[in-house]
C-alpha cells in the first residue's frame, strides 16, 4: 500500500480532492489519498483520521455502490471524523482504473468480498465497522455472513438482504418490476452504457433524480465516461445472473439497515423482510421521504445510525 498526499488530479470528487477537503477540517488530523496494491491491481481510495480519535469507536470502512464512487461518502466521513472515528473508503473494482477486468465472471460477489477482505487487511484494519450502500451494501451483507470475525458492526444503506430481496422479486410484482433495469443491463449492457452516457450523461444524471448535487453528478459522469469504465461497472449486474449461490448464513454481526421510503429499487417488503436473516442485534431505520441516494442526500441520518450502533457495541 502506498499513501500519497498531493494536489487533486482534476476531478473535483476524486479521492485526492476529497482527502484535500477533509484535511482542511478542524476535526481532521490527517487525510490522504490511498493506492492499495493487490494481486488484481491498484485500488484507489482515501483515509482520514481525527484529531481526537476515540479508540472505543474504532475504524469505519465505507463501501460505495453503483453508479457512484468512494467520494459519495465525503459528508458522512466528515461527520464521523467529528465524533472521533477514523475512515477508510475505496473505489471498487471497475471504478478504480487499474482494476477493470474484461470478463463479467471477475465481478461476482465472491470477488467483491475478497477485495474487501484483502484491502481492509492491506490498510491495517483487523476488525472494523463496515458501512455499505447499494452494491456496497450487498457486499456488506455477504461479508458479514462469511467473515463475522472481522466486523465490529455493519450498517447497510438502501440494499435489502439478498435472500429477502430474491423472495420479494418472486412474490411481489412491484419488486419484480423495479428490477427491470437490472434485466436490461444483463441483456444489453453496451446499449445501456451508451444510453446512460449519451448527451453528456443526461440519462445518468436523471437517474440521480436531483438527490446527488450537480457538481458531484457531473464528476460521476466524467469518470464513468473514461474508456471501459461504464461497461466495467455494469458487469456487476451481468455477474449477478443467478449462477453464484447467495450466502445463506444468518447474520450475527450487530447490524443496522437504513432505507429510504422512496427508494426506486427496493420495496418496503424487501426492506422489512431483511430482519428475518439477522440473528444478531438489529435495527431497521426507515427514512420517510428519502430516496435511494442516501450517502449524498442524507449523510446526517447515516452517520447517526452508524454512531448509535457503534456506541451500543462499544458499551456492551
Amino acid at each position: 500500500m502506498t499513501t500519497t498526499s498531493h494536489e487533486p488530479s482534476g476531478h473535483p470528487f476524486d479521492n485526492a480532492s476529497v482527502a484535500a477537503r477533509l484535511a482542511e477540517l478542524p476535526v481532521t488530523a490527517e487525510a490522504r489519498e490511498l493506492k492499495m496494491s493487490t494481486e488484481r491491481g491498484d485500488f484507489l481510495g482515501f483515509r482520514a483520521t481525527p484529531v481526537r480519535h476515540d479508540p472505543a469507536l474504532g475504524d469505519a470502512l465505507l463501501l460505495h455502490g453503483w453508479p457512484e464512487f468512494a467520494s459519495c461518502w465525503e459528508s458522512t466521513a466528515a461527520l464521523l471524523l467529528e465524533q472521533g472515528m477514523s475512515i477508510v473508503a475505496y473505489d471498487q473494482r471497475g471504478y478504480s482504473p487499474d482494476v477493470r477486468p474484461e470478463s463479467a465472471d471477475e465481478y461476482t460477489m465472491a470477488h467483491l468480498v475478497a477485495d474487501l477482505d484483502v484491502i481492509s487487511r492491506e490498510v491495517g484494519l483487523e476488525r472494523f465497522h463496515l458501512v455499505g450502500h447499494d452494491w456496497g451494501g450487498m457486499v456488506a451483507w455477504h461479508y458479514a455472513a462469511n467473515h463475522p470475525e472481522r466486523l465490529l458492526t455493519s450498517t447497510v444503506v438502501s440494499t435489502a438482504h439478498p435472500i429477502a430481496h430474491a423472495k420479494q422479486v418472486r412474490a411481489d410484482p412491484d419488486q419484480y418490476e423495479r428490477m427491470a433495469y437490472m434485466r436490461s443491463i444483463q441483456d444489453h449492457p453496451e446499449g445501456v452504457a451508451r444510453t446512460l452516457l449519451r448527451n453528456d450523461g443526461q440519462r445518468l444524471v436523471e437517474l440521480y433524480d436531483g438527490d446527488v448535487p450537480d457538481d458531484m453528478a457531473a464528476s460521476y459522469v466524467e469518470r464513468l465516461s473514461e474508456p471501459d469504465a461504464m461497461l466495467s461497472v455494469l458487469k456487476y449486474y451481468q455477474a449477478a445472473d443467478g449462477r453464484e449461490r447467495t450466502a445463506s448464513t444468518p447474520i450475527t454481526v450487530p447490524t443496522t439497515f437504513v432505507w429510504g421510503s422512496e427508494d426506486v429499487a427496493f420495496t418496503r417488503g424487501s426492506a422489512e423482510l431483511s430482519a428475518s436473516y439477522v440473528e444478531g442485534p438489529y435495527r431497521f431505520v426507515p427514512l420517510e421521504g428519502a430516496s435511494h441516494w442516501l450517502p449524498e442526500s442524507r449523510p446526517e441520518d447515516i452517520a447517526r445510525a452508524v454512531l448509535e450502533r457503534v456506541r451500543e457495541h462499544s458499551a456492551s
